[in-house]
């Protein structure tokens, strides 16, 4: 039989393991709470993951008349919006283009960079506020040609900014600012939903220099979504510059017109980095539990160990918990079906790039699904031309696809025809078709 002593200092050694142990997990959750996307930026590649980028130096756009016509101040807030980015880490300088005779008369792929405000609305924008059409070489991903259209079924102003003496109530009612989602349900604002130009414009010249909308951050210049009556934003954040370093921050040969980019210092901490510093600091928390000799000790280890990972990983947590509950409500949007394309075909109307496409369901997320779908969608790819068309997706064929049917079967029809099988029809429309989902979550729009 064992002396007393040594089962006690056992027992004692066992619990100071065990509250080591348990200490461990809790600080491994508290890591993982302080490990949110610090840079949530999105960039546009190629079909291959090239940038796509300005190669010029100089990018000139023509402002519609229209614009002016119909906002007051439209052109001193185009022309603000512009200088916001111009020449930022590497970008190009961005400028009106003084040359009324070279305008481009409509928004298409015409080497022509231009500014719209399409009164009656505007097709291809649908429930988005504004939208840009980005044409670039799918090859090299050169940007050729970039407009802007901003859609008349809103109301937009030059609202005054914060900084002054102006008080006006934010709605919550929401809307696109340049996205397609499987759940969108925003209508147009009422009369007193009035959205910020200046702010729309320096979102959409964002997307013209070839960053994507983003949803982590709603501090973002980028992010999919804006409110009504608030001028709040409107110049890019670190979190948007960096997605411009990412495709302006290193050297590109200008190989249009022998002029070279300049190098810029900020990047983006790579994830293995990222992944590295949660590893080591876990790993201190873990070593400084089983050191501990007491359980004050303990207590106090695991308190610095804490106070650590929070300190390294601090840049993360002001977009950290929005991303974590933005991504849960985008669990709703995967929309009715995982699909596999099985066709495309693209053709140019008026400009604009127009895909054709025919799918498979290979997935169904309702009681039933079409076995196939067909659709059409802005965008595509002709020759090695492609043209983004706002926040359409135009799928290539064996492409992974969410998609939503315009109609879904009817689930009983299988009962009242129990020899017909499963699926009522062979093929439906498409409403909405989206890259499909690694994260089982959906895309951006205006914000709450």
């Amino acid at each position: 039989m064992a002396p007393a002593c040594t089962l006690d200092s056992s027992r004692s050694a066992r619990n100071r393991i065990l509250r080591g142990a348990l200490a461990a997990v809790a600080g491994l959750f508290t890591l993982l709470a302080s490990t949110g996307d610090a840079d949530a930026y999105a960039i546009k590649r190629t079909s291959r993951g090239d940038l796509v980028h300005w190669e010029e130096r100089l990018v000139e756009y023509s402002i519609d008349r229209s614009l002016d016509r119909h906002v007051t101040g439209a052109i001193d807030a185009a022309v603000a919006a512009m200088q916001s980015w111009s020449g930022a880490v590497g970008a190009p300088e961005l400028a009106v283009a003084s040359d009324a005779t070279e305008a481009p008369k409509a928004p298409g792929f015409d080497r022509k960079n231009g500014v719209f405000f399409m009164k009656r609305g505007y097709a291809p924008a649908g429930r988005a506020l504004a939208i840009t059409v980005l044409t670039y070489d799918n090859t090299s991903g050169r940007i050729l040609d970039a407009d802007v259209i901003f859609n008349g079924r809103y109301k937009f102003e030059v609202l005054q900014a914060p900084s002054e003496a102006f008080e006006r109530e934010t709605l919550t009612h929401i809307s696109n600012t340049d996205g397609v989602m499987h759940d969108e349900e925003v209508t147009p604002g009422s009369d007193d939903a009035v959205y910020d130009l200046h702010h729309v414009i320096a979102h959409e010249i964002g997307h013209s220099l070839g960053l994507n909308d983003e949803m982590g951050r709603r501090d973002a210049l980028m992010y999919r979504y804006s409110a009504p009556n608030d001028p709040s934003i409107r110049e890019p954040s670190s979190d948007d510059i960096a997605g411009l370093a990412e495709l302006y921050g290193t050297e590109i040969e200008a190989r249009g017109n022998g002029c070279e980019a300049a190098t810029v210092a900020p990047k983006k901490p790579s994830t293995t980095a990222s992944h590295a510093a949660m590893l080591a600091t876990f790993g201190l928390l873990v070593f400084l539990m089983m050191r501990a000799s007491s359980e004050r000790r303990a207590r106090l280890a695991f308190v610095l160990a804490s106070a650590a990972a929070t300190i390294a990983f601090v840049p993360s947590l002001s977009g950290g918990k929005e991303g974590v509950a933005e991504a849960r409500e985008s669990i709703r949007s995967l929309g009715h079906a995982r699909a596999k394309v099985l066709a495309t075909s693209t053709v140019i109307e008026s400009g604009l790039f127009k895909t054709t496409y025919r799918l498979a369901t290979t997935d169904c997320r309702t009681n039933v699904c079409p076995k196939a779908g067909h659709g059409v969608t802005w965008g595509g790819t002709i020759g090695n031309i492609t043209q983004e068309v706002g926040g359409y997706y135009a799928p290539s064929p064996g492409d992974d696809v969410d998609v939503s049917f315009e109609a879904l079967p009817n689930a009983l029809a299988s009962l009242a025809k129990p020899l017909a099988g499963r699926t009522v029809e062979e093929s439906a429309a498409v409403r909405v078709v989206t890259a499909a989902s690694r994260l089982q979550s959906s895309v951006l729009s205006p914000r709450q």
